[in-house]
């Protein structure tokens, strides 16, 4: 019978790790794993911050620009009323619409206290996108109101010289 030597009997031979050594990385294996656990999650919980946070700066932005719309229509139509008892045309109208926006807005403020911990990021970032989306139009039709408040007072102005210029 033929002996073979016990290492070649084996096969290919990997080098063992020692166990001392196995004591040392296996911690540090689980360490780095668990850093990085942990920064994800504060990345994320940065995140959630973050968006809640700007959501809760829109609803501000765009309370403050509905009430500067109401100061504004109220100035305009003013302007054009006929009579202190008799509104202006599409007064009321404009009222509703901005009082609407407010009670709506209230709505979103109260769904973000209530149920912002339980929304997702997905839920979250929607709504910052809806809310963004709602200012920039908001701003848009502030900056068409400006532009008409202008041409208002200036046809009011020039109505007034006219007047005054006559005999």
């Amino acid at each position: 019978m033929l002996a073979i030597p016990a290492s070649r009997s084996q096969g290919p031979h990997l080098t063992s790790v020692p166990a001392s050594s196995l004591a040392i990385i296996l911690p540090a294996l689980v360490a780095v794993v668990a850093c990085g656990v942990v920064v994800w999650l504060l990345v994320r919980q940065m995140h959630r911050q973050h968006t809640l946070r700007t959501l809760y700066l829109e609803a501000d932005g765009i309370e403050h620009d509905l009430k500067e719309c109401r100061q504004r229509l109220q100035r305009a139509h003013a302007s054009m009323s006929i009579g202190p008892d008799q509104p202006a045309a599409g007064e009321a109208h404009a009222k509703h619409a901005i009082d609407a926006a407010l009670r709506d807005l209230l709505a979103h403020r109260l769904w973000l206290r209530d149920e912002s911990d339980h929304a997702s990021q997905r839920e979250l970032d929607a709504a910052v996108t809806a809310m963004g989306k709602a200012r920039g139009a908001l701003g848009q039709q502030l900056r068409e109101l400006d532009s008409a408040q202008r041409a208002l007072e200036t046809a009011v102005r020039e109505k007034i010289e006219d007047l005054s210029q006559q005999p």
